[in-house]
């Protein structure tokens, strides 16, 4: 049994509304009624004047007509209401209707709302605002054109084929979606026949309704479906007769029942997602024998061992079989770049940034501050290392005979030492003495030469004392005749030198 069913516009049951506190009468002559709906934020819908159940609820009282602006605000007993919503049954049957323009602060528009407008020959606009539209709000205006659909997070509108917003709608022929809409409902524009086109949808959409276009069988040309959507319902574009051609955005991870069943005019269907989105058995069902489905090059041996799509097989090949990591640093001096180079996707990237002497890694162009940064390759890439410089104390650690840099002001503790034989005398220092009548070690640095460390060193490289500071005596009276080693190190250089101490 087929998930989506035949179409069958039944005529709206009408239910009963809510009653009318006051009225205004606008400029041009029109009545329009208002019943306060949040007293304390003072919001107030617009609603017929009469509340019975029975389907003419301006029986008694003259009809909106001509060119209708709703405002938004309405001012009653010396009180401004904001006007959030348009009421059921508000303009029910208004037939000289021929244009109606609503105030961005509508929220809500209710079921069979414009029921009936048949005069309506302009484009209507839903606003960024709109939350729901209700059950055959504007089923019937048969020579409505043109909807500009704005609502951004629209999550309701008609709920039922049987009550689809625009049903009825025979010469609504162009839908506009605009950018910074992420939500196109369920039922949204189902079974409006007449569509022959809806504009570029908008980068920012992310979820396409189950029923959203289906029955649209007029709807042409080539859909493409944005990067953002990660879902597309079921039966969303069910027998849509005259696409000819769909491309799939990289992030749809779901792709309902019957979302392109019978639609029988495709040519063509693009995948660009590199991992299979799921779908079904009916997904794409009863489409002409000379359909074709191409996937990304990188991704088709996924295809083929996926036992959804392997019935659409053979696949063509689009883009390219290998990415690029390109990844630069900000400063060509300031180091070099690991892991550049071309990979299939699935594999795993270690991009790193070696800075030189004199720099230091800050993060990537893309915020994220990983060093090194491990991922798993999906798409070309393309980033910049932010350096910066900085001050560094090159120390030699003859411990493990190699040079360290060391940012500014990190302290280095050296347990024991192996002196080479070239190190100078303490006397080649102007900074360092050593008085050997009080047996006494002094350094005294200028005011601008912080100085990190002061370590010495016996003869069999073990260390007696460490210490800092711009100034500093060592009294060595305690230590046996002999021979010692003195290493400083600044934030602007090392020293190694030698003293002797004799027996007096």
């Amino acid at each position: 049994m087929l998930a989506c069913v035949s179409m069958a516009f039944l005529f709206p049951t009408f239910h009963t509304l809510k009653a009318q506190d006051f009225s205004v009468q606008l400029a041009n002559g029109n009545i329009l009624y208002f019943s306060i709906t949040d007293a304390n934020k003072r919001e107030v819908m617009v609603v017929p004047p009469n509340n019975s159940e029975g389907r003419d609820y301006y029986m008694g009282n003259s009809k909106p007509s001509g060119a209708l602006s709703i405002p938004m605000e309405v001012r009653h007993d010396g009180i401004m209401y904001t006007v959030t919503a348009i009421g059921a049954g508000a303009f029910s049957g208004c037939t000289d209707l021929i244009m109606v323009m609503m105030p961005a602060t509508i929220e809500h528009i209710e079921a069979y709302a414009f029921n009936g407008c048949s005069g309506l020959n302009e484009r209507v606009t839903i606003g960024r605002n709109v939350k729901s539209i209700g059950n055959s709000a504007f089923y019937g205006c048969a020579n409505l054109p043109e909807v500009r659909f704005q609502a951004e997070n629209c999550e309701f509108m008609g709920g039922a084929m049987s009550s689809t917003v625009f049903g009825n709608c025979r010469n609504l022929k162009r839908v506009i979606i605009d950018e910074g809409v992420t939500r196109i409902p369920d039922y949204a524009f189902c079974g409006v026949d007449a569509i022959k086109s809806i504009s570029t949808l908008p980068e920012s959409l992310k979820y396409i309704g189950s029923y959203a276009f289906a029955y649209c069988s007029s709807l042409s040309g080539n859909l493409v479906i944005p990067d953002q959507v990660a879902t597309v319902g079921e039966c969303a574009f069910h027998q849509c007769h005259a696409l000819k051609a769909v491309t799939i955005g990289n992030s749809v991870k779901t792709i309902g029942e019957r979302a392109f069943y019978h639609c029988i005019g495709m040519k063509r269907v693009t995948l660009n997602t590199y991992i299979p989105p799921e779908i079904a058995t009916t997904t794409f069902s009863d489409l002409s024998s000379q359909v074709t489905f191409s996937v990304p090059c990188v991704s088709k041996e996924r295809y083929l061992r996926n036992e959804q799509w392997q019935a659409y097989a053979p696949f063509a090949s689009s883009g390219q079989c290998r990415f690029t990591v390109n990844a630069t640093l900000d400063n060509q001096v300031a180091g070099v770049i690991v892991g550049n180079g071309n990979y299939a996707y699935g594999d795993t990237v270690n991009l790193m940034a070696v800075c030189a002497v004199g720099y230091s890694f800050i993060g990537w162009s893309d915020g994220n501050t990983d060093n090194p940064r491990v991922f798993v390759m999906d798409d070309n890439i393309t980033l910049t290392a932010k350096t910066s410089s900085t001050n560094t104390i090159a120390i030699h650690d003859t411990v493990y005979r190699i040079d360290t840099v060391y940012a500014e002001g990190y302290k280095v503790n050296h347990d024991t030492v192996d002196f080479v034989e070239e190190t100078v005398s303490i006397n080649d220092y102007k900074e360092l003495t050593f008085d050997s009548n009080k047996k006494s070690l002094k350094w005294n640095f200028p005011r601008e030469e912080e100085v990190v460390s002061v370590s010495v060193y016996n003869s069999e490289g073990s260390c007696i004392y460490m210490g800092d500071g711009r100034k500093g005596n060592v009294k060595m009276h305690r230590y046996p005749t002999g021979t010692y080693y003195v290493r400083v190190e600044t934030i602007k250089r090392v020293i190694r030198c030698r003293f002797f101490m004799l027996a007096m």
